[in-house]
C-alpha cells in the first residue's frame, strides 16, 4: 500500500501548532502530549498516523480509549479525516464478539478500542503489536496500578522495538511523582506541553470566563451542621486521650487520614490483640467520624434530602441481625437523634439547599442570553444527579434536562449502558436536550461540542477531574464557568504544579524515565526459560494481575472454564489462588473445604497459594485469630494441601511459572484438564457429607460419625443427643437441627435464607468486641 497521505483532501487543515506536535512526536519517539480539551490532541494523533501509513504501510495504527463512547468517537473521528474505506478503520469493544474481533484487526489499517478487549486478545494469543507502529493511549493518566494501559504499554515495547507509544491528555497529575509514573508506565521519551496562553494557540481557543456564585447556608442547616460537629469533637477528645489523632482538628478532618488512622490501629490489633482494650473502641470512633463526616458534606453540598436518605441508610442498616454496636451506638446519640429530627422537619417544610434556587437562576439566565444554549452541571455525587434533573424539570419549560451517568448500577437505580450513553450525546448535540446533568463519566473526553456554560455544582480538588470539567466548555466559542470557592484554591493550586513540573521534566530528560527502570526485571530462576511454557487458567482470573505478570514471563495463557482450582500447569498439579481477603471469605461462606476437596479428588499434587499481606490475614474480618490459625492447620494437616505465601501478583505469577516450568520440562505441552473425579472411599463421602452440616469441620464429623456410626443416624438424632458428643455445644446442636428439618424452597427472599455459620465463625462471637468489625 504506497499513498502520497492518508488524510482525506479538505477535511482538516491542521493549525501549526498541531504540526509541530506531530513532527515532535516522529523525531523523538514515545511522546506525551499534554493539551487542553478541544485543542485537537485527536488530530495530532490523525497525522502521526499519516505519516506512519506512508513509511510503514505494513504495520497498523491503534487508538486505546477508557470507554466504548470515546472508542465510538475515535473511530468517527478517524473516518471522517482519513482517506481509507469504511472497513479498514475498525471497532473494537467489549461488544465485539471473539470470534469476530480477529477479522477486524486483520481487515483494518486503524483500530480503535478499549483497552480491556486488546489487552485479552494479547493474554490468549489473538493480537500481536508487532503488527502496530503507532499506539494511541488516550486519556492517559489513567496509565497506573494495574490499569490495561500499563500491560498494554509494556507489551507493545516488547514486541516492537522500533514503534511509537502516544500518550494523549488534558491532565496527567497534580505531582511529579503522578507524572513520572505515567511516563514510566508508557516508556515516555519526550513531553509535549500547549496550553490557552501559547503564542500559537491563542488564535485557536476560545476564552473561559469563571464565576463564582457566593451562597450561604440558612440558619437551620448551621443548627444541624452544629450538632454533627458537637458529636465529632468528642470522638476527636476520646481518640486523643489515647494518644491518637494528635494533629487532626474537627474543622478540618480529612477522610484519608481517618482511613490511614483506621487501618494503623487494624495491624496494631492484630499483632497484638491484647495491647489495648480500648484500641477497639477508637476504631469506633473513627467509623462513626467518618459516617457523620459524610453527612455534614451532604448537608453543606446536596441539601437535607440527601442527607436524610443517607440517615435512612444507618437506620436502616443498624436493624439488621449483623448491625455494630458502634452504628447503634450513634444513632442512638442525642445530637444525631436532633439532628435527624431538624432534617425531617426541613424535608416535610420542603426547604430545599439555597444552591438550587441559585442553580435555576444561573440556568434561565443563560437561556436568556443565548435561547440555543447546551448547558452541562456536574454533580460528584450520583445519587444527586437524578435529584438535580427532576429539580430542573420541575422549575423552567425552557430547560430540557437529561441525567449522564455511568454504567454500574446502585442500590436503586440503574447505570447507563454504553449504548445509551452515546445515544445520549448524541440527543443532547442535536438540540434533543439541552442541559445534560452528569457525574464524573461526563469529564473525560467525550466529544461534546460547542457547551455554553459548564456549572460545578459541588468542585472537586482534583486538579484532573476540574481540567477535564472545565474543557467542556469553550471549544468552538468563548464559554463560561460557574462553581462554589470549595476546594477551589486546591485544584488551582495543583494545576499550576502539574504544568510547572512538566516543563521541568522536558527540560531534564532524565527525570522522565530514569535509567534502569526500562525494562521490567523478572525472577532470576523464572526468566530463565527458553521453551515457552502453557498455564490453563480458570476464566474468571483474568481479570487478575497475575495474568498479565505470566505473560510479561513469557507464558503461553489459554483461558478456560476450569471445574476445580484457578491454574492448572500439567496433568497432575493443579493450584488455587487466594487472595487473603479472598481467603477469609471463603472460610466464611463454607467454599474453602470444599474446594480443597475437589483438588484433591482430581489432581495428585494440588497446592494454594496465599496471596497478600500475612498480617491482613488477622485484621481485615471480624474472625479470631484461632480460627483462622486453626483453618490453616487443618489446610496443611488434614487436607494435606501444602499452603505457598506471595506477597504480590508478581510472585504469585512466578510460582505458578516456575512450577508449570518443571512440570512441563522435557515433555509434550499437550494438557489435559481434568473434568471428572476419582472415586472416594465410603468414608470419605460420609464425612464429606456431615462437613456440609453448619458449624462441623472435619474433626466434629469424624467425631459424629464415631458417635452415630452413620449418616442417618446422626440426622435422625435430637439436640440433646447431639450434644453427647464431644465439643458440640448447644449452639451447634441447635443449628444443624433446624437446618434438617428445614423446608426446602426455591425462594430466594430474605425469610426463606436459613442462617447458617462456618466453623471459621464459630469463636466470633465473645472473643471479638462487636466494635472491631465497624468499617
Amino acid at each position: 500500500m504506497t499513498q502520497a497521505t492518508f488524510l482525506k483532501a479538505g477535511a482538516i487543515e491542521p493549525r501549526l501548532y498541531q504540526q509541530v506536535l506531530a513532527a515532535q512526536v516522529l523525531e523523538k519517539g514515545n511522546s506525551l502530549v499534554v493539551a487542553p480539551t478541544a485543542l485537537g490532541k485527536t488530530i495530532v494523533a490523525a497525522l502521526v498516523a499519516n505519516e506512519l501509513l506512508k513509511s510503514k504501510p505494513l504495520q497498523k495504527i491503534l487508538i486505546v480509549s477508557p470507554t466504548k463512547p470515546l472508542a465510538v468517537q475515535h473511530q468517527e473521528t478517524f473516518l471522517r479525516v482519513m482517506d481509507l474505506p469504511s472497513d479498514q478503520i475498525g471497532l473494537l469493544t467489549g461488544s465485539t464478539p471473539p470470534e469476530k474481533r480477529k477479522k477486524i484487526i486483520d481487515l483494518s489499517v486503524i483500530v480503535s478500542a478499549t483497552p480491556q478487549v486488546i489487552e485479552n486478545d494479547v493474554i490468549n494469543g489473538h493480537c500481536s503489536l508487532k503488527n502496530f507502529s503507532l499506539v494511541v493511549f488516550d486519556e492517559c493518566h489513567r496509565a497506573v496500578g494495574e490499569y490495561s494501559y500499563v500491560f498494554l504499554a509494556k507489551q507493545f515495547v516488547k514486541q516492537n522495538e522500533h514503534g511509537i507509544i502516544l500518550g494523549l491528555t488534558a491532565s496527567p497529575g497534580g505531582n511529579s511523582e503522578k507524572i513520572q509514573d505515567v511516563c514510566r508506565n508508557l516508556f515516555i521519551k519526550n513531553v509535549e506541553i500547549k496550553t490557552r496562553g501559547d503564542a500559537d494557540v491563542v488564535a485557536h481557543s476560545n476564552q473561559i470566563h469563571m464565576d463564582w456564585i457566593m451562597v450561604d447556608l440558612p440558619e437551620s442547616f448551621l443548627t444541624i451542621k452544629g450538632l454533627l460537629r458537637e458529636f465529632q469533637k468528642d470522638q476527636l477528645l476520646f481518640l486523643k486521650k489515647l494518644g491518637l489523632a494528635r494533629n487532626m482538628a474537627p474543622n478540618v478532618l480529612r477522610r484519608t487520614e481517618l482511613l490511614g488512622l483506621q487501618s494503623q490501629i487494624r495491624n496494631d490489633l492484630s499483632k497484638n490483640p491484647g495491647r489495648n482494650p480500648a484500641l477497639f473502641s477508637a476504631i469506633s470512633k473513627l467509623a462513626a467520624l467518618l459516617k457523620v463526616g459524610h453527612a455534614e458534606t451532604l448537608l453543606e453540598t446536596q441539601g437535607v434530602a440527601a442527607v436524610h436518605e443517607y440517615f435512612e441508610k444507618m437506620r436502616i442498616e443498624a436493624t439488621h441481625s449483623g448491625a455494630s454496636k458502634a452504628l447503634k451506638s450513634l444513632l442512638n446519640d442525642e445530637r444525631i437523634q436532633k439532628s435527624q429530627s431538624l432534617v425531617e422537619k426541613l424535608l416535610a417544610e420542603n426547604i430545599e439547599h439555597p444552591k438550587q434556587t441559585r442553580l435555576i437562576e444561573v440556568l434561565e439566565n443563560q437561556l436568556a442570553e443565548k435561547p440555543d444554549s447546551k448547558i452541562i452541571v456536574f454533580n460528584h455525587y450520583r445519587d444527586s444527579v437524578r435529584g438535580l434533573v427532576r429539580l430542573i424539570e420541575s422549575r423552567s419549560n425552557g430547560l430540557k434536562p437529561m441525567r449522564f451517568v455511568g454504567q454500574a448500577a446502585r442500590e436503586n437505580e440503574k447505570g447507563m449502558t454504553q449504548k445509551e450513553q452515546i445515544a445520549a450525546i448524541d440527543q443532547f448535540r442535536n438540540g434533543g436536550f439541552n442541559v445534560l446533568v452528569g457525574s464524573s463519566v461526563a469529564e473525560e473526553g467525550l466529544d461534546i461540542p460547542s457547551v455554553d456554560l459548564v456549572v460545578f455544582y459541588e468542585p472537586v480538588p482534583s486538579e484532573i477531574r476540574m481540567i477535564q470539567r472545565r474543557g467542556r466548555t469553550g471549544r468552538i466559542q468563548d464559554g463560561k464557568c460557574v462553581r462554589d470557592e470549595a476546594y477551589y484554591w486546591s485544584s488551582q493550586a495543583k494545576e499550576k504544579q502539574m504544568l510547572a513540573t512538566l516543563k521541568s521534566m522536558k527540560k531534564t530528560k532524565d527525570s522522565i524515565l530514569p535509567q534502569g527502570e526500562k525494562q521490567t526485571t523478572l525472577h532470576k530462576f523464572a526468566s530463565g526459560a527458553s521453551d515457552k511454557v502453557l498455564v490453563f487458567v480458570d476464566h474468571r482470573e483474568q481479570a487478575s494481575s497475575v495474568i498479565r505478570e505470566l505473560v510479561e514471563l513469557g507464558a503461553l495463557i489459554t483461558a478456560k472454564q476450569l471445574e476445580v482450582g484457578d491454574y492448572v500447569v500439567s496433568d497432575e498439579v493443579c493450584i488455587e489462588r487466594k487472595t487473603v481477603e479472598d481467603f477469609l471469605e471463603s472460610m466464611i461462606d463454607g467454599r474453602l473445604f470444599g474446594q480443597l476437596v475437589s483438588m484433591l479428588e482430581s489432581y495428585r499434587s494440588s497446592f494454594l497459594i496465599l496471596e497478600g499481606n500475612i498480617d491482613d490475614l488477622y485484621s481485615l474480618r471480624n474472625i479470631h485469630k484461632n480460627a483462622i490459625m486453626g483453618a490453616l492447620s487443618s489446610i496443611a494437616v488434614n487436607y494435606r494441601v501444602p499452603i505457598l505465601l506471595s506477597r504480590s501478583a508478581k510472585e504469585t505469577a512466578e510460582i505458578v511459572y516456575i512450577t508449570a516450568k518443571r512440570e512441563q520440562h522435557g515433555k509434550e505441552k499437550d494438557l489435559r484438564i481434568r473434568t471428572g473425579r476419582k472415586g472416594l472411599t465410603t468414608p470419605e463421602l460420609q464425612q464429606f457429607v456431615v462437613e456440609s452440616f453448619p458449624m462441623v469441620g472435619p474433626t466434629m464429623a469424624k467425631s459424629l460419625l464415631g458417635h452415630f456410626k452413620s449418616i442417618k443416624s446422626i440426622v435422625n438424632a435430637s439436640e440433646k443427643e447431639l450434644q453427647a458428643v464431644d465439643n458440640m455445644g448447644e449452639k451447634k446442636a441447635k443449628k444443624i437441627v433446624k437446618l434438617i428439618n428445614a423446608k426446602f424452597s426455591e425462594e430466594t427472599g430474605a425469610e426463606k435464607t436459613v442462617s447458617v455459620e462456618s466453623p471459621a465463625e464459630e469463636k466470633t462471637e465473645s472473643d471479638t468486641p462487636d466494635d472491631a468489625a465497624e468499617e
